[in-house]
């Protein structure tokens, strides 16, 4: 089929793709942290957590974004690297918000309690971008849940009878009710992912099955139809030259009674490989029933049909086949006409087809 990415293709594609963001995201992040970090360092007011994590974080961000830039293999290490880093030094202020003294500014520590409550969903989503599995989304999630929750029992228990205050242990139920949330969300986005995925997955399939042959991985007669139909519209549109190039395997049926069924279709797949290896993107090779194969090339007209069917009809001549040896194969050109139905110029294919098997095959005839 013409123009279908493989699946390995695919998941290289996914793969750059991701790459791509990580480099913009650890651009942004490293933006993030100078802007935050400077500000307050020429002020002199950075916290003792703050001038450690900035410059941590800082140079963690630019040696990922290097890692990730010159080596694309990197892709791992770096969402590993971001996802323990940012689980890490969130979890640390986290930490220090909890057993650090109230600010008199900031009672019951509300503004840092809503401060964190922009970076805790950042673990998630990472998580969520990172783990490919539920399984392993819902593990890290749950863990990086759990010590923030241990944190903040802990602060709870050392500090419950002397001055720990009743707004302070509800805005810690609040935040982790915000927390439980995100991970339900998350796992409830991540189970639709792969429903979505396995839907377009199914359907991908079917659709594959429905227009390739069972035997070739090229188009079937019903996608040959339908391009055929497409074709013949377009090149009336635009004034365009449209051909046919219709051949079959001479002494095709002498295979498969000296070597078995098995040879014969090996030697289908071999041959309409070495065929597919000739044509541009734009051309549309397919199995047209047994042997015989078609080759629908928009924009070509007789004599450039011609030229190619020359070089398939000896480029498959000098292919040696294990087991079998050389086989030679007929062809026959026919150039679209203005009005014709498309029953009608395939016919003309088909005599000319003919013609060259008559004219003692391993021949190209053009119709008339």
């Amino acid at each position: 089929m013409r123009n279908k990415n493989k699946p390995e293709e695919t998941v290289e594609s996914l793969r750059a793709l991701k790459r791509r963001i990580y480099l913009w995201a650890l651009i942004a992040g490293l933006l993030a942290i100078l802007l935050g970090w400077l500000p307050k360092a020429i002020a002199g007011t950075t916290t003792s957590y703050e001038q450690v994590i900035f410059p941590a974080t800082a140079a963690l961000c630019l040696g990922l974004f290097i890692a990730l830039w010159r080596t694309p293999a990197a892709l791992v290490l770096v969402e590993i690297s971001g996802f323990v880093a940012t689980a890490l030094g969130v979890l640390s202020r986290f930490f220090e918000v909890l057993f650090t003294p109230e600010n008199p500014l900031d009672p019951n520590h509300s503004a840092a309690f809503s401060d964190l409550l922009y970076w805790f969903p950042l673990v998630y989503i990472l998580a969520f971008l990172m783990f490919e599995r539920r399984r392993s989304l819902l593990v890290g999630s749950i863990v990086f849940f759990g010590l923030s929750l241990i944190f903040g029992l802990t602060h709870i228990i050392l500090e419950w009878g002397s001055h720990v205050e009743v707004p302070e242990v509800y805005l810690l139920g609040r935040f982790y009710l915000v927390n439980f949330a995100y991970i339900i969300l998350l796992m409830l986005g991540a189970r639709l992912n792969e429903q979505y995925v396995r839907v377009r997955t199914i359907a991908e399939t079917m659709t594959h099955l429905a227009h390739t042959d069972a035997l070739i991985p090229i188009a079937n007669r019903r996608e040959l139809d339908k391009t055929i139909a497409h074709e013949i519209k377009r090149a009336a549109r635009y004034n365009q030259p449209l051909s046919v190039i219709m051949y079959d395997l001479d002494q095709f049926k002498q295979v498969n009674d000296k070597y078995g069924h098995d040879a014969g279709d090996y030697v289908l797949k071999e041959t309409a490989q070495v065929a597919q290896g000739h044509l541009r993107l734009t051309d549309l090779l397919g199995r047209w029933g047994g042997e015989e194969f078609l080759i629908v090339a928009p924009q070509t007209d007789s004599i450039q049909a011609r030229g190619l069917a020359e070089r398939l009809r000896q480029a498959i001549a000098d292919s040696s086949l294990e087991h079998v040896g050389r086989l030679t194969a007929s062809f026959g050109v026919a150039e679209y006409r203005p009005q014709e139905s498309a029953e009608a110029w395939l016919k003309r294919a088909d005599k000319a087809l003919y013609a060259a098997k008559q004219a003692g095959r391993n021949k190209v005839a053009s119709a008339t």
